[in-house]
């Protein structure tokens, strides 16, 4: 297995490579910012409806911008774009952490991850053009395997930060504290930059087709069978996966350390399930292995809504967690194999864009159920949509009898 590895590791371009190393990087430093954001939100006093729609910008956000990042991909290369988008989206963060009323930290948090988005928007496209077909389950389970060894890191790393803070500096308030961390975070994500800076740019070729042009002609049919069941996946994450550090710590009253190693562990639990996961897909197909991993996460999403024991609900919190993390690359794959190759960026955002519409409203509501009820409630309800989700999934491609491969020329580069 990992000899495999290895081996479609030699076969990709240095341009691939080095997205490998960038995209790990700005992961690392979004980890630490995403763990630990909520959390210094809780610190300034919001409650979790308040915290839940200032998260929910990150989605807002990204869906506001993926179909103009589509248009613009086809015109700009991806290189100038990734650059211009981390960097801006650093300087937003920043200045987010630096505000303390709701208003500037909703602003600053929508226009950064509009920013981010059109780094979000060029990856998958940038991997399947720059790959055989052959090449592509590794390529796609490699990005997600490094990005989970980052998360790993950052989370580890995150966890730790605000201790090591108040150790350097004891007169440091609480706020101080998680701001330093959080500055920190988005210094890692703005040095991500350098890596992509050294991506060798191809032309552009100077005929394009619009990113638009022949919208009648689009393949509106599969992409509703890809949406559908996509967004009920978004509807059922986004009511607990912002939240679950908040649960960890209210409910189980876990310290910030703990947090970070819990999900630093989750994360290289992660690792190995997606580095094993070729092996898996060459025994079955993709359908099957999204329909099972997301019908086996079901009841580990129930149960850590019907207890409080400490060493059930973070068993069932890895296990969720591996299961539909691992279903991630094969999800993206499975989805860019079923456009034609001229649709294929067109398709990534538009499942983009409703993805992160459906996730906004859904964490905006996850975050008035908690305050308001529970954290159990929640958990009930993302059980739901899942298995609505993978309904959808058998029923739309069960007929489908073997995979489907985007007809592109895989030789084209994209940079």
């Amino acid at each position: 297995m990992v000899r495999s590895y290895h081996s479609q590791f030699c076969k990709i371009s240095k341009n691939v490579k080095l997205f490998l190393i960038g995209n790990a990087i700005q992961g690392m430093g979004l980890s630490i910012y995403s763990l630990l954001f909520n959390l210094y939100l809780k610190e300034l006093g919001f409650g979790e409806s308040a915290i839940g729609g200032l998260i929910s910008t990150t989605s807002l956000g990204i869906s506001l911008m993926a179909l103009p990042a589509a248009f613009i991909i086809e015109k700009f290369h991806v290189k100038h774009l990734v650059v211009t988008g981390l960097f801006f989206s650093s300087i937003f963060y920043f200045l987010q952490i630096l505000n303390v009323d709701e208003g500037s930290l909703f602003s600053f948090g929508l226009l950064a991850s509009m920013f981010q988005a059109l780094f979000n928007i060029s990856v998958s496209p940038f991997y399947l053009r720059n790959s055989t077909p052959e090449q592509r389950v590794h390529l796609f389970t490699m990005n997600s395997s490094l990005n989970m060894f980052a998360h790993f890191i950052g989370y580890l790393l995150g966890g730790y930060l605000p201790d090591l803070f108040a150790i350097l500096n004891p007169d440091l308030s609480k706020i101080q504290i998680y701001r330093l961390s959080l500055i920190l975070s988005i210094v890692i994500v703005f040095c991500s930059n350098f890596i992509f800076l050294k991506i060798k740019r191809v032309p552009v070729p100077k005929v394009r087709k619009k990113i638009f042009e022949g919208l009648r002609e689009k393949q509106w049919s599969i992409l509703a069978k890809l949406i559908i069941p996509k967004l009920c996946f978004a509807f059922g994450g986004g009511l607990i996966v912002p939240f679950i550090n908040l649960y960890l710590k209210e409910k189980l009253t876990f310290s910030v350390d703990m947090i970070g190693l819990s999900y630093a562990i989750l994360q290289f639990l992660i690792f190995l399930g997606i580095f094993v996961t070729p092996s898996i897909i060459s025994k079955t197909t993709q359908l099957r292995f999204i329909v099972m991993t997301g019908f086996f996460s079901i009841p580990f999403m129930v149960t850590m809504g019907l207890t409080g024991n400490v060493g059930l609900v973070l068993s069932c919190f890895f296990m969720r967690g591996v299961l539909m993390n691992m279903s991630g690359p094969i999800t993206s794959m499975f989805e860019m194999e079923r456009v034609r190759e001229n649709e294929c960026v067109f398709a990534s955002a538009t499942i983009l864009f409703f993805y992160h519409i459906v996730y906004t409203t859904s964490t905006r509501i996850g975050g008035f159920l908690i305050e308001n009820f529970s954290f159990a409630e929640t958990f009930y309800i993302a059980g739901c949509f899942y298995a609505l989700a993978i309904t959808f999934y058998y029923s739309f491609f069960k007929l489908e009898d073997r995979t489907k491969l985007c007809p592109m020329e895989v030789g084209e580069k994209v940079a």
